[in-house]
């Protein structure tokens, strides 16, 4: 449905390097990535309103260069929805459709079956300063709709809701594409989005395409060190192969040897990363039975409580993250000052492709 070749494109001091991508008719697309990362610009450059210096972007296998944007049978939604104050909900919806000239019959069948169709049918009257953000988000989509797009694209559409808002308005987008076969691209900051609505993820860095996958793959297997950064992978670290044993290798990483399943050469400099919630803390160190596992013994520095789960950190001369489950206070957590030994398995040490 949409390819992207070697895209690049300035815009000031930022720019989209070699951006090669391809979407699939029907396929809902997330794009992540950190703030200032491009995924807007990616996004506009799809729909026509920015211009690439370099590479093409083909839609249904046309040159899409050729097409001016009212032409491209897309549809933009932004994070601010973008309605137009003076108008009511339906005149917003009936915007594009008036454009287009079409038939006054045809628009008020049109804008009355979206209206329903999206439940909000009480807000026909209402303008958007008497409307909540979920009623909003709404209508900037009915409004999008309208003209029957091919492709839509969803510029951080449920950033501004709350979670049984998001929640909702996830389910009707799914089941609005699945019933008008849409090809969506959604560009995202929350891993809840790229796992609830989602068929494949991008990760945008720094204007680069780093990796593409099922949000399992960005999250839980990241493939550079800067994609597990971004992915929250607690420990980074880097170090030299000292020794491989069959289908292991033994790194050492500032004077501590770390085991992972890997076949990496003997010499070779390498990246790792362990996702904090695969370590394990305790009092004793018990791996002097267990070899099996990887230990790293440390002082705890700090704590860290989040929603479901507590960050605990053990200082020393490597620096390790645990994340740990809440579990009602069933199990004591460790005070700042006491001494822990972190563990790991070599299968839970992920090696990362490319550089620091």
């Amino acid at each position: 449905m949409i390819v992207l070749e070697h895209l690049s494109l300035v815009l000031g001091e930022f720019s989209l390097h070699d951006v090669d991508l391809h979407i699939s008719k029907g396929e809902y697309l997330v794009i992540v990535g950190p703030s200032g990362a491009g995924k807007t610009v990616l996004l506009e450059t799809i729909a026509g309103l920015r211009f690439p210096y370099r590479g093409r972007i083909l839609i249904g296998g046309t040159d899409a260069s050729s097409i001016p944007p009212e032409d491209r049978r897309i549809a933009i939604v932004y994070q601010d929805y973008s309605l137009f104050p003076h108008m009511t909900a339906s005149d917003n919806i009936a915007f594009g459709l008036k454009l287009r000239r079409i038939a006054e019959p045809e628009i008020r069948q049109r804008v009355r079956s979206l209206l329903t169709e999206f439940n909000i049918v009480h807000l026909i009257d209402h303008y958007p300063s008497s409307m909540s953000g979920g009623e909003q988000q709404r209508v900037a989509l009915a409004r999008a709709l309208a003209v029957k797009p091919d492709i839509l694209l969803l510029d951080e559409p449920f950033a501004a809701l709350d979670p049984r808002t998001r929640e909702e308005c996830m389910r009707m987008i799914l089941a609005v594409k699945k019933s008008q076969d849409l090809t969506i691209i959604q560009v995202s900051h929350s891993r809840e989005e790229a796992y609830g609505v989602s068929d494949r993820v991008a990760l945008i860095i720094d204007g680069c395409v780093v990796q593409t996958g099922s949000a399992d793959d960005i999250f839980r297997n990241p493939r550079s060190p800067a994609a597990a950064h971004y992915a929250g992978i607690d420990n980074i670290f880097r170090g030299t192969v000292i020794r491989c044993e069959g289908t292991f290798s033994v790194l050492d990483v500032d004077g501590h040897q770390i085991t992972l399943e890997s076949n990496a050469p003997v010499g070779s400099s390498v990246t790792i990363g362990i996702a904090g919630d695969l370590v394990s803390l305790v009092e004793e160190p018990r791996v002097i039975v267990d070899t099996a596992l990887n230990a790293v013994s440390g002082t705890v520095t700090d704590i860290l409580p989040m929603e479901h789960s507590v960050k605990i950190r053990i200082g020393g001369v490597l620096p390790v993250t645990a994340v740990v489950e809440r579990n009602a206070g069933l199990t004591p957590l460790p005070a700042p000052g006491e001494q822990r030994v972190a563990l790991f398995r070599p299968r839970d040490v992920h090696l990362l492709e490319g550089g620091e």
